[in-house]
């Protein structure tokens, strides 16, 4: 391969794109350069030019090569291979940062140069990737289901909040002049829309079946465990949105031909009213 690159003003470097500097340290066995609907791990240490490496943050994880490649990092991906270990040296501001320290408490720098250190660990296609979802959900389930969960609540640009130590996740919106909870014997109103997490394809629909759904709170079988527990925590005219785990809601039968065994799903779910039992 033929790469055409001009001189840097960095010693050791090469200009591959504007201000983005390369120095390659190892090459790697690889030979199949990286396409955008693939997914490339990284090790990564970025720190300011002339500082210490690794003095921002340091990680190493998985990316969509389509989220990546973008400002400075655009050049260099078209230059990488498995294995390969290099230096970028470019401003601060081309760096794509939301997507490289998603999860991670970073100050980015607004002015001057970043200098990063990147290991290409591995690339894999989406066969691959596929592969490797359909082994991990026959392997081990529920280890799936918790890596759906975290990439869901890692994508999702809203606060969600854990309930206690479950995996159950939630984020309500609205204010309501009433603050006290529903109790057993109450009969609320309520409507819903439940789709899946792996495709965000909706399954479950007030709405689809023509009207809400009325039931006295606390009687067995009405609704799935997590529902329940989204009323505990919503008022008479709030609207929230929980991720369930299987475990509250279909559990390891699911629903057949509608959703797979040990599946979360996420609700959005409104409290339309609430008649109180005599107290």
């Amino acid at each position: 391969m033929l790469c055409a690159c001009e001189r840097s003003p960095y010693p050791g470097y090469s200009l591959v794109g504007d201000d983005v500097h390369l120095h390659l340290h190892t090459i790697g066995d690889g030979e199949v350069l990286p396409a955008d609907s693939d997914s490339v791990r990284l090790r990564i240490r970025l720190g300011g030019h002339g500082e210490l490496v690794g003095g921002l943050f340091s990680t190493e994880q998985d990316y969509l090569v389509k989220d990546i490649r973008t400002g400075a990092l655009d050049a260099v991906i078209r230059r990488m291979h498995v294995g390969d270990s290099l230096s970028v040296i470019a401003k601060a501001v081309d760096w794509p940062w939301t997507v490289l320290a998603t999860g991670a408490d970073v100050l980015p720098p607004d002015t001057g140069h970043v200098q990063a250190e990147l290991s290409v660990m591995s690339l894999r296609s989406p066969a691959m990737l596929r592969a490797e979802r359909e082994r991990m959900k026959r392997n081990d389930p529920l280890g799936y289901e918790r890596r759906l969960i975290h990439a869901f609540i890692a994508q999702d640009a809203r606060s969600f909040t854990r309930w206690g130590t479950s995996d159950i996740h939630y984020f309500i919106n609205g204010t309501t002049t009433d603050t006290t909870a529903c109790e057993q014997g109450d009969q609320v109103t309520i409507s819903y829309t439940g789709r899946r997490l792996e495709d965000r394809q909706v399954f479950d629909d007030t709405e689809r079946n023509g009207a809400p759904l009325t039931f006295t709170y606390g009687d067995k079988d009405q609704v799935m465990n997590g529902i329940e527990v989204a009323l505990t925590l919503l008022r008479e005219g709030q609207e929230g949105v929980f991720i369930f785990p299987s475990s509250f809601a279909f559990g390891e039968k699911g629903i057949p031909g509608i959703l797979e065994p040990f599946m979360p799903v996420v609700y959005s779910v409104r409290l339309d009213h609430l008649e109180r039992k005599s107290r």
